[in-house]
């Protein structure tokens, strides 16, 4: 199990960085996220360096729990956003063995005259996995979240409130999962 992890991890760096150069980008940053409900927990984290992206999550629910990562290589399409391509493992309690992947995503960060938008998009080869984001946000760092997601193991529609902390990094979260009936808080840190 644990040289299967190994290797997988290993695969999936060496392809992300024989994408491509790295170069300096525009959005280097880190995100983390934590969410909890009174059945389920949710972390995420991702981090872009250059051309480079990281990611990963860990989500603990009632009868299992899920984990994955993915490293990609960003390209950035001019006056659409950020597509992002590369290698992904991912694993289950149900899995004997981590299982290797492909992962899509397309991000777009707009400026707007009330605050922001961000919107994301992105599709796993693993159980079909899929997610989709629309983010708004105001000046004084209020904003709104909708999320909704799915794959052959779960479906999920989100709703959910954010405020900035003091202008800062670090965000406050509420929300509510439609299919699975249930409110959640939780707290999150994005520094791009």
């Amino acid at each position: 199990m644990h040289k299967n992890y190994g290797v997988s991890v290993a695969i999936a760096t060496c392809l992300a960085l024989t994408l491509g150069p790295v170069s300096q980008a525009r959005a280097d940053g880190t995100f983390l996220q934590f969410d909890a409900a009174q059945n389920t927990s949710d972390t995420v984290f991702s981090m872009s360096r250059g051309k480079v992206s990281f990611s990963a999550n860990f989500s603990d629910y009632d009868g299992g729990w899920s984990t994955g990562a993915a490293v990609t290589r960003d390209f950035a399409l001019e006056g659409i956003g950020t597509l992002k391509l590369g290698p992904s493992i991912g694993r289950t309690l149900d899995d004997d063995n981590w299982r290797l992947g492909a992962r899509v995503g397309l991000e777009h960060y707009r400026p707007t005259s009330f605050g922001r938008v961000f919107m994301l998009g992105q599709y796993n080869t693993i159980d079909q996995d899929w997610f989709a984001l629309f983010q708004a946000g105001n000046r004084s760092g209020l904003g709104l979240e909708l999320s909704a997601g799915g794959s052959d193991t779960y479906s999920e529609r989100t709703i959910a409130v954010t405020q900035k902390i003091d202008g800062g990094p670090v965000s406050i979260r509420a929300g509510w999962r439609a299919l699975a009936k249930e409110a959640f808080v939780g707290l999150s840190i994005n520094t791009y």
